[in-house]
């Protein structure tokens, strides 16, 4: 999977990806096969490189851009 948005990380995208699909920290630690604490690093990357107040603000603006389609 290639990064929709080109400040993130595939990483941090997937990891806000299953966060929106209902997923807890140690669950996603466990799919991934990291540990939590890494999770934790992705998700506030990512937060910090969309500029997201909220992970669930975060989990929008990349669900946003998925529907929208990769980026040229």
């Amino acid at each position: 999977m290639t990064p929709l948005s080109p400040a993130l990380t595939r990483r941090e995208e997937q990891v806000l990806l299953l966060i929106g699909d209902g997923l807890g920290l140690r669950e996603i630690a466990c799919t991934l096969h990291i540990s939590v604490w890494t999770v934790r690093d992705h998700r506030d990357n990512g937060k910090r490189k969309l500029f997201a107040v909220t992970t669930t603000h975060a989990v929008a603006i990349v669900t946003r851009l998925r529907q929208a389609g990769p980026v040229a």
